[in-house]
């Protein structure tokens, strides 16, 4: 539930800052999609990380706990690679788009 709040704030601000990136300064607006996507990275990253732990949770004790523990790594990596190619991709059409966008505007 939290977790999706959040998703539809960042969905929020991304829309914004498309709003937001001004042609007459293109550095000042690269820098600002720089950080919007690190703090999407950070955010990303603590919610996986805490799946990560609550998954490693309910891995048996004893006999079967290191190897349940190395399951869950695996799953958790391939899927943490799909997130940050999705956030990749994200921000790197936003540069695209702003890109267009001023090419656009001065022809």
């Amino acid at each position: 539930m939290v977790g999706q709040l959040i998703a539809v704030v960042l969905t929020g601000i991304f829309a914004l800052a498309q709003a937001d990136l001004d042609c007459a300064r293109p550095a000042q607006s690269r820098s600002y999609i720089a950080k919007l996507r690190l703090a999407e990275f950070e955010w990303a990253e603590d919610v996986h990380r805490e799946a990560l732990w609550n998954a490693f949770g309910r891995c048996p004790a004893g006999r079967g706990h290191a190897d349940c523990r190395a399951v869950e790594q695996q799953r958790f990596d391939a899927e943490w690679q799909k997130i940050k190619a999705g956030i990749e991709a994200k921000y790197r059409k936003m540069e695209q788009d702003f890109t267009l966008r001023c090419q656009a505007s001065i022809s």
